[in-house]
């Protein structure tokens, strides 16, 4: 047998996730499908993160096993892209060891978020950053943002399940760092290495409130430890996510 790893990049504005579904396209689904014709035999795929609806990915990471000893590497990666639909890339392909697995190896996730600030947004940007014209306190955004840092109850930054048990809620938030990367545009780059459901974009919506003057910077301790969604921001529009990279040892 032979594990064969992908690193995969995608604009997920058609899709509905990285997960398969039966209510419209995914990307796993797509990959699957085009994997499956070339091959001739079942697949199955896994993923170092399940990306919502709309979310992009420069670097996801993917596998699949085959029951088989050998594989021409650079022939299926031409293959892929040749038969791939438009948005969705294959980066490098290669044979991994039998044991990797691209969730439970991985050391961190680094996903990052773009915003335009200015009075009108390019058409061109639109469906890849989240249009925010009256967004000003970028140094009150970067203050709040060290509150998120560290290891939380981050209950109310996510969609709360009730049958969960609070040691469900723990997650540790390695680095945020907001970054104007031109003009009137920025991005959030958070690295972790697992995140709940919509986090990564309820922090973001969150700081975006303090940023918009919505939230004073000294609620945001008080937002983590009351527990209660409804305390935290908005949750920040899928189309500016990006999963950029994801590390390994």
């Amino acid at each position: 047998m032979i594990n064969i790893q992908l690193i995969v990049a995608y604009d997920g504005t058609s899709y509905l996730g990285w997960q398969k579904t039966p209510m419209g396209p995914s990307i796993e689904g797509s990959l699957q499908h085009v994997l499956e014709k070339i091959l001739q035999r079942p697949i199955r795929l896994q993923a170092a993160s399940r990306t919502d609806a709309g979310v992009h990915a420069n670097g996801q990471v993917v596998n699949f096993i085959l029951d088989q000893e050998k594989i021409n590497c650079p022939r299926l990666f031409v293959s892929l892209n040749q038969l791939l639909p438009a948005g969705i890339v294959v980066l490098d392909i290669k044979k991994a060891h039998l044991e990797f697995h691209p969730t439970l190896d991985c050391i961190k996730k680094e996903y990052c978020y773009y915003i335009c600030c200015d009075k009108v947004q390019m058409p061109s940007q639109r469906l890849y950053s989240w249009h925010c014209p009256r967004l000003e306190h970028l140094s009150e955004m970067r203050e709040a943002a060290a509150y998120f840092t560290g290891k939380h109850d981050f209950s109310s930054l996510c969609n709360i399940r009730k049958q969960m048990h609070y040691e469900h809620y723990i997650r540790e938030v390695y680095s945020i760092h907001l970054e104007e990367i031109e003009s009137k545009r920025i991005v959030f780059k958070i690295e972790g290495k697992n995140f709940l459901y919509k986090m990564v974009r309820n922090i973001v919506g969150t700081l975006v409130y303090v940023g918009l003057g919505k939230l004073k910077v000294a609620q945001v301790p008080k937002i983590l430890s009351a527990h209660d969604r409804t305390q935290a921001g908005i949750t920040a529009p899928a189309h500016g996510l990006f999963l950029n990279r994801v590390v390994y040892s």
